[in-house]
């Protein structure tokens, strides 16, 4: 018997277009920026520095914290008490008590927590800071 030759099968059409998206994909993750992380504190009785450009959004839920942020956070979140915060956020929330924030500058402060002392210098982008105090007892001192 003669041996029968078939000539080679094409391949699928996934199979044409696949390799080379995924050659594409992966030369664009090799050049992609490092994915920025971000900074949650779950604990008492620290002192912390943060570098917002490295680490843009903080999130204390501790007690007793001391947190200097250099540069400007996306977002400053405390939800602890008797935490101190120095540094600048396009938005704060602060929802724990007793917290005292000094901000060089912020756009949007919500301050939900009670006997919280807020102090805001300057605005980021806006003409003034954006405060919304629904909490009690709270000293916010901003420009108008």
């Amino acid at each position: 018997m003669t041996p029968v030759h078939h000539a080679p099968r094409p391949a699928p059409p996934a199979a044409r277009w696949l390799v080379p998206v995924l050659a594409a994909l992966v030369a664009l993750a090799a050049f992609a920026p490092a994915a920025r992380a971000n900074v949650s504190v779950i604990d008492n009785n620290k002192t912390i520095d943060v570098d917002c450009a490295k680490d843009p959004e903080v999130h204390l839920l501790g007690n007793h914290l001391t947190v200097t942020a250099k540069g400007v956070c996306s977002k400053i979140t405390v939800e602890g008490n008797h935490t101190m915060v120095t540094g600048s956020a396009a938005t704060v929330h602060v929802a724990g008590s007793h917290n005292t924030l000094t901000l060089a500058a912020a756009d949007d402060v919500t301050i939900d927590g009670n006997s919280n002392t807020v102090t805001v210098r300057k605005p980021i982008k806006r003409k003034a800071p954006r405060i919304a105090n629904t909490g009690t007892d709270n000293k916010v001192t901003a420009p108008k």
